[in-house]
């Protein structure tokens, strides 16, 4: 059963969160594994104060080395990543 944290606790959580690049690498990592053995793309989103912009851009030129597509948008609140292959 899955279980839902009130909103004040998830917003609490996220103010004081410390993220650096190798803990999104490790999730990306897995969500793009995870989507490939079901045949999608992944869809994959960072608040701006957790990665800089250079951070960022290193990442994208790594995922596209390794031949994945990497469309990259920033929004408003949010960068979102959506990685995919041919």
């Amino acid at each position: 059963m899955s279980v839902f944290l009130n909103v004040d606790k998830e917003k609490n959580f996220a103010q004081n969160i410390s993220y650096d690049i190798s803990i999104y690498k490790q999730h990306l990592a897995q969500l793009i594994e995870d989507n490939a053995e079901s045949g999608n793309t992944a869809v994959f989103t960072v608040l701006p104060k957790h990665l800089t912009l250079s951070e960022i851009r290193c990442l994208t030129s790594n995922l596209t080395e390794l031949g994945y597509i990497v469309r990259f948008e920033v929004k408003e609140l949010y960068y979102n990543f959506n990685v995919h292959w041919n």
